[in-house]
C-alpha cells in the first residue's frame, strides 16, 4: 500500500530525520520515538507511522553495528535474556491496531519513566554483578513486555533496555550502546513483519526517508564512539528520550 506524499513535507522530514537519527545512533537507538513524535505533530497518516519508524530503526542501528562491530562488545549473558521473549513479542505487538490517543499516551509514559531513570543515573558508575538466575527472571517478562510494546509503537525497544540496564548498573553506556543497536535492529524486524501483514508499509514515504537516517546514522555514531564521555552518553539518552516522551503525551491530549 502507498499515499501520496506532500513534497514540501518531505523538505521538513528529511533534514528532521537526519538530526533525530544523527542523535539517537549516538547512543545505541535507532530513532523510532523521535520519527513518531515527527510524524505525528506533521500529521503524516496514523497507520503508517509504525512501519516506517521501524523500518528507519533498521537502516539506523544496522549503520551502527557496522561502525561499532559486534566482536567483544554484546555480552550475551545479560543480553539473550531479553531478546529471546522480545521478537516474538514484537511480531504480537506489530499485529495489534490500537486507536492513536492510546498509541501516543502509552508511547509518551513509557519514554517519560524512561527518561527520569536515565537522568537519576547520569552521574553514576554503579557496576553489579548479577547471578544467571537473576538476569533471567528480570529479562523474560522485561524482554517480552519490551517486544510487545515496540512492535505496536513502532519503536525498537532500546529506550526502554537501555535506561533499565543502566538503572540496574548492569552494564556502563559504552556496552549498552551496541546492544541497543542489536535489539532494535532484531525487534524493530519481527515488528515490521507484523505491520507488513497487516498492509501497513507505504514505500514512498520511506525509501527518501532511508537515505536521510543512513546518513544521520553514520554521523551520530561516530560521535556516540568518539566524542562523548560515559556519562554525557547518558545525559543524552535521558534529554532525547524525556522530549520524545513530552511530546507523545501532548499529541496524545491533542495539544
Amino acid at each position: 500500500m502507498d499515499i501520496p506524499i506532500d513534497p514540501l513535507l518531505f523538505a521538513v522530514l528529511i533534514p528532521s530525520f537526519f538530526l533525530v537519527a544523527a542523535a539517537y545512533a549516538s547512543v545505541g537507538l535507532g530513532g523510532g520515538s523521535g520519527y513518531l513524535a515527527i510524524m505525528a505533530l506533521l500529521s503524516v497518516p496514523f497507520e503508517f507511522m509504525p512501519s516506517t519508524s521501524q523500518a528507519l530503526n533498521i537502516v539506523v542501528t544496522a549503520t551502527a553495528l557496522a561502525r561499532y562491530g559486534l566482536v567483544g562488545r554484546i555480552n550475551p549473558r545479560l543480553f539473550l535474556p531479553f531478546l529471546l521473549p522480545a521478537l516474538p513479542a514484537a511480531f504480537l505487538g506489530g499485529m495489534v491496531d490500537v486507536p492513536k490517543s492510546l498509541f501516543m499516551g502509552s508511547m509518551g509514559i513509557m519514554l517519560t519513566l524512561a527518561a527520569v531513570a536515565m537522568f537519576v543515573t547520569a552521574s553514576t558508575e554503579n557496576r553489579k554483578a548479577p547471578s544467571a538466575l537473576m538476569i533471567w527472571a528480570l529479562g523474560l517478562p522485561a524482554g517480552f513486555g519490551v517486544g510487545f510494546l515496540s512492535g505496536f509503537l513502532g519503536i525498537g525497544g532500546g529506550v526502554f533496555l537501555g535506561p533499565l540496564i543502566l538503572l540496574l548498573g548492569w552494564a556502563g553506556p559504552r556496552e549498552t550502546a551496541p546492544m541497543n543497536s542489536l535489539l532494535v535492529l532484531m525487534v524493530s524486524a519481527f515488528g515490521l513483519v507484523g505491520q507488513g501483514i497487516r498492509g501497513t508499509i507505504s514505500l514512498g514515504l520511506l525509501a527518501p526517508l532511508a537515505a536521510a537516517v543512513l546518513l544521520g546514522g553514520l554521523v551520530g555514531s561516530h560521535v556516540g564512539e568518539t566524542r562523548l564521555s560515559a556519562a554525557n552518553l547518558k545525559r543524552v539518552l535521558a534529554t532525547i528520550v524525556l522530549v520524545a516522551g513530552l511530546r507523545a503525551v501532548l499529541v496524545a491530549l491533542g495539544i
